[in-house]
């Protein structure tokens, strides 16, 4: 059946009634996280230290943690490269499904390679890593292990590239947070697949710093309240700190709001660390670091998080570097400020549902040719398979 619109808009109706006096909230609360950001504005030392009392009573806090600049500090853009080799990659999958005829997952990695300033068309590389989990243990694989596959695949081919790239400086970017999502599971599997995949990230990101590459991962439109947290942190009393999930007087607010109104087109924030409960798997160099930058215009500005490793941070012409390229990455789509050569990236990874059926026949022929007995598919995806169905 469509949907029932009439419901819907009584909904709508509703949601909109409610709108203002909940934006008066928020507006409220962003206000007093913004005093309070300037009230710490030069109180790193002090607020660093706060977060790190409030992690040793719970691992599980996640929030920023300040470095040696200003928290409110704007940092202006600097001179690009002449030249930079610009590597991104990304990726997409086929998630495992028991309703079709046979139990597999597909990763799809793709990346780009190109150098800035030279005119010189890119390279254009596509990796794809097929897994077949008919027979395994679980016979199946959860969503989060594929997207854990995924993500370990990125960072190992970026490291493959960076190494192999000739023209300094070597900047790579991922889609999304540097950190490797997960480690939340009770599932014994899920915790080794993630064991597992995380110490070959760290690896991947360990190679990297070994090129020297500016490697970093970019967050569009971020929604993040690390900032926020690490406010709340130091507004939280001695009493109530080892309760602190539950300390959130600012929920709501967002990094984003603290800093849109401090940064001006083409400017960075100040590098935050990121406090997990991973964190002390990042150790070092690899300890996770962010900043904010404002990669919109003056008629419309628009804040992306940036995540990168520690060593890019300890090394200033690296940082200018990834600054400078990620401005010139975000200024080539007109009108929709977004790194090019990610766009790109995640071009190449799409798997089409036409190479999806194909690589799925391809998969029960050749197993039926060794005579390999192959189900058939649910009847449920049977009747979705219908031809003229649209409806998904």
């Amino acid at each position: 059946m469509p949907l029932d619109f009439i419901s819907v808009k009584q909904q709508i109706r509703e949601i909109a009634k409610n709108a203002p006096a909940e934006a008066e909230r928020i507006n409220r609360l962003r206000s007093q996280a913004r005093d309070l950001l300037a009230a710490n504005a030069d109180k790193g030392a002090a607020l660093r230290a706060r977060v790190e009392q409030a992690a040793r009573l719970d691992s599980w806090l996640r929030s920023a943690k300040p470095t040696d600049e200003p928290l409110t500090s704007a940092h202006p853009l600097p001179k690009a490269p002449a030249q930079a080799t610009v590597v991104a990659a990304d990726g997409s999958q086929i998630n495992p499904n028991r309703h079709q005829a046979v139990n597999y997952f597909l990763v799809n990695i793709g990346a780009i390679t190109m150098l800035a300033g030279s005119g010189q068309p890119p390279n254009l590389r596509t990796d794809s890593y097929l897994h077949f989990a008919e027979y395994s243990a679980s016979g199946t694989y959860s969503d989060d292990q594929v997207g854990l596959e995924r993500d370990k695949g990125e960072r190992v081919l970026l490291a493959q590239l960076a190494a192999a790239a000739k023209e300094q400086p070597v900047i790579t970017l991922t889609d999304g947070p540097l950190e490797l999502w997960g480690g939340r599971s009770r599932d014994p599997e899920e915790i080794a697949s993630f064991e597992k995949n995380l110490n070959k990230y760290l690896e991947a990101l360990e190679a990297l710093h070994k090129t020297g590459a500016a490697t970093a991962g970019y967050v569009d439109k971020p929604r993040a309240d690390l900032v926020v947290r690490a406010l709340e942190v130091a507004a939280t009393p001695d009493t109530q700190l080892a309760d602190i999930r539950k300390q959130r007087p600012l929920r709501g607010v967002t990094d984003n709001d603290l800093f849109a109104g401090i940064l001006k087109p083409g400017e960075r924030s100040a590098i935050f660390g990121l406090q997990t409960h991973l964190s002390d798997r990042y150790a070092d160099s690899l300890a996770l670091h962010f900043f904010y930058l404002n990669v919109g215009s003056e008629k419309a500005p628009w804040l992306a998080r940036v995540e990168i490793p520690a060593w890019v941070m300890a090394n200033s012409d690296s940082l200018n570097a990834l600054h400078a390229v990620l401005m010139q990455q975000c200024g080539i789509l007109a009108g929709r400020p977004y790194p090019y050569v990610l766009h790109r990236a995640h071009e190449i990874a799409i798997v089409s549902r036409e190479e999806k059926e194909q690589l799925t026949n391809m998969l029960v022929g050749e197993l039926q040719a060794q005579g390999v007995h192959v189900g058939s598919a649910s009847h449920k995806q049977a009747l979705k398979d219908l031809p003229g169905r649209t409806r998904r």
